[in-house]
């Protein structure tokens, strides 16, 4: 009879940890845990939210075009506690760099949309409402670090624009939108 020998542990470890494979892969709940999200620094923010010039032909063959300016616009992911517009302080990191943003050279003259959203779950005229004051809650921060409240609109959206319509529970769902509407008019 032959003998069979097992294979050490270390056999069976040695691809994983090659692979940078952690011990803990798996051992977390993702549904418990909040979505970790990277903040988006100032220089990501103005970027996105600066208008880009697009150009539409009309009538092709003779090489007529119009250029029209497109608005731009930024999701972020703002932390907030449970059923509230109360901020989270891990939220205050994120809303600095889009204070900053918005005073840039670039964006210092623009309006702006802070358009609040949530995911699908509970009463939709609830969400509306939840995402209104969160819109108001930003737009509170901003005016309190030095942005001009004339230049900031809010409107909440509940789960009406969702980010990811397939999955409308998805935590992505639930952002603070903020679209460049552009210079106020004279």
């Amino acid at each position: 009879m032959k003998k069979k020998f097992a294979r050490p542990v270390s056999a069976f470890l040695t691809p994983a940890l090659l692979l940078g494979v952690p011990w803990t892969a798996g051992a977390s709940d993702p549904a418990v845990a909040e979505p970790v999200t990277p903040v988006m620094s100032e220089g990501e923010i103005e970027q996105q939210l600066q208008p880009h010039a697009t150009t539409r032909s009309f009538v092709p063959q003779r090489g007529l075009a119009r250029r029209d300016q497109v608005s731009q616009s930024v999701s972020l992911a703002i932390q907030f506690e449970l059923n509230s517009s109360a901020l989270k302080p891990a939220a205050s990191t994120q809303l600095h760099q889009l204070q900053l943003a918005l005073s840039s050279q670039s964006l210092h003259a623009d309006r702006f949309v802070v358009a609040g959203h949530t995911d699908a779950q509970g009463n939709p005229r609830y969400n509306k409402q939840l995402s209104l004051r969160r819109a108001e809650t930003v737009k509170q921060f901003l005016v309190a670090n030095g942005i001009d409240a004339r230049r900031l609109d809010t409107v909440g959206y509940g789960s009406d624009h969702l980010l990811e319509p397939d999955r409308p529970h998805d935590p992505r769902n639930r952002r603070v939108e903020i679209r460049d509407i552009g210079a106020p008019s004279p």
